[in-house]
């Protein structure tokens, strides 16, 4: 492949990654392919002495989630926000019973196991990382919300195991109160601070103490 292909290939890469911004790299080879009439493997190979030279950038795109600004539509409008906080809300609603009134001799032992383990592992740390993390994708992906939602859950359950072993009893029927509580508490905490976060009302607040910034700054 001479130069003037090369330059010409480069060229229409560039404009379609701005003009069309295909959603993937298989996608603006195939246009580049139909406005160039070139090979699809000379497509391939400039595209990726473009990526090596960092003259395009092929990464995932940004995935932006604008938090509810109101309660009804954090709670009532079908978004993710929504989504997830009911799913919390129906899993830690069926934990408490799951766990305290099936006993282990049951035929449904399997359901006590697979929430033992959820409640465990994952969602009262999930619900905690989103009170210190409301916004989705701006400071931690969510794959890194996974991984500190594990470790933090494990953190609450030996704390939890702590705190049983000196004021109450280290039994399935406590563990599952405290553990059903703190995880619902969260969630509810977190979602209110999310509306809050979100809402006109705290804008004009952050608009009023950038205001207030500036004028000290003049003096």
């Amino acid at each position: 492949m001479n130069k003037t292909d090369s330059n010409t290939i480069e060229k229409v890469v560039q404009k379609t990654l701005q003009e069309e911004k295909p959603k993937t790299v298989k996608k603006l080879i195939e246009r580049t392919v139909e406005l160039t009439s070139k090979d699809k493997y000379e497509v391939f190979l400039v595209v990726q002495e473009l990526e090596k030279t960092k003259r395009i950038h092929l990464g995932s795109p940004k995935i932006i989630r604008k938090l509810p600004e109101t309660i009804p539509e954090y709670f009532i409008k079908v978004n993710y926000f929504s989504i997830e906080f009911w799913t919390i809300f129906l899993l830690t609603a069926l934990f408490f019973p799951i766990i305290i009134l099936i006993p282990e001799e049951s035929s449904f032992l399997f359901l006590r196991v697979i929430f033992g383990f959820l409640f465990i592992l994952f969602i009262p740390g999930w619900s905690v990382t989103n009170l210190f993390f409301p916004k989705l994708y701006e400071t931690i992906d969510q794959f890194e919300r996974v991984l500190i939602a594990i470790g933090v859950n494990v953190g609450i359950a030996i704390f939890s195991g702590l705190i049983l072993n000196q004021v109450w009893i280290i039994n399935s029927t406590p563990f599952a109160i405290i553990i059903g509580s703190f995880t619902f508490t969260a969630s509810l905490l977190s979602s209110l601070l999310r509306v809050y976060i979100g809402s006109s009302r705290n804008k004009k607040l952050l608009i009023l103490f950038e205001n207030m910034k500036s004028k000290i700054k003049r003096k």
